[in-house]
């Protein structure tokens, strides 16, 4: 695996983007793929706090019951899966924007968060003494989710060019995790258009029509009749029935 791409980056970064890709390539599945791209991101950036989490939306991937965790966040993952993955500052719809154009973004990027997002910074994060996150998306075969989280106890933060090059990073991962057997790609999207399946998912994520509008940026009556093609080519009678369907064809289960 090897990144195309014209973005200027200092050559350090690119040396662990490239290590990172030669590290995961020895995966043949993706419960391989999690644990080594977890080593890897320890070895090659220092990263000791890390998640790994996969659903078949991308709010969905926050509800994993099954996490990979390595640091500081394994003992504190059952309290994150008991409840605080609902609030988490990356599952709202100020993050997918930003995520769709960058792939990785820090906590610090997100302007205009809810409160329960800011209560989940204050009351989760910071009282275990996380003082920043950062996140990577990456898209798996059946156009399901994964979120990597990073963490860091030191207040650090990450770089922009560290940042950008994790961009550029789960661009290739994503690529590359599309290829791994073991998953099963979701049914529901087969008569939808791309944009009808974008919205599908975010109504199966409890987003209103506005949140939907506001999210995408496209007027409020162009949602309503998307919403209505989606629920009519699925046969869903109501958005709790097609949230039901979509949140029940996940991932296989994980090894």
């Amino acid at each position: 695996m090897r990144p195309s791409t014209t973005t200027a980056l200092p050559g350090r970064e690119y040396d662990a983007l490239f290590a990172v890709l030669d590290d995961c390539a020895q995966a043949t599945t993706l419960a391989e793929f999690k644990d080594l791209l977890m080593a890897s991101l320890h070895e090659r950036y220092r990263f000791p706090n890390t998640t790994f989490l996969t659903g078949a939306t991308f709010r969905g991937a926050f509800r994993d019951p099954h996490p990979v965790t390595t640091g500081r966040i394994t003992p504190i993952i059952d309290e994150y899966t008991s409840g605080w993955y609902a609030d988490d500052m990356f599952a709202t719809p100020q993050s997918y924007a930003a995520l769709a154009r960058t792939r990785a973004i820090c906590h610090t990027s997100l302007r205009g968060l809810p409160s329960e997002a800011v209560t989940y910074l204050d009351r989760f994060l910071y009282r275990h003494r996380l003082r920043s996150a950062s996140v990577l998306h990456l898209e798996l075969a059946g156009h399901s989710h994964a979120m990597v989280g990073v963490f860091d106890d030191e207040d650090k933060g990450i770089a922009p060019e560290r940042l950008a090059s994790l961009g550029l990073l789960a661009r290739q991962l994503s690529t590359f995790a599309q290829t791994l057997p073991g998953q099963v790609a979701p049914s529901w999207r087969a008569k939808l258009t791309p944009r009808q399946a974008q919205i599908g998912e975010l109504v199966a994520d409890g987003h209103t029509n506005d949140e939907i509008a506001a999210t995408l940026t496209i007027g409020l009556d162009t949602v309503k009749k998307h919403v209505s093609a989606v629920l009519a080519a699925t046969k869903s009678r109501n958005r709790v029935e097609f949230a039901k369907l979509v949140l029940t064809e996940r991932l296989t289960p994980r090894t």
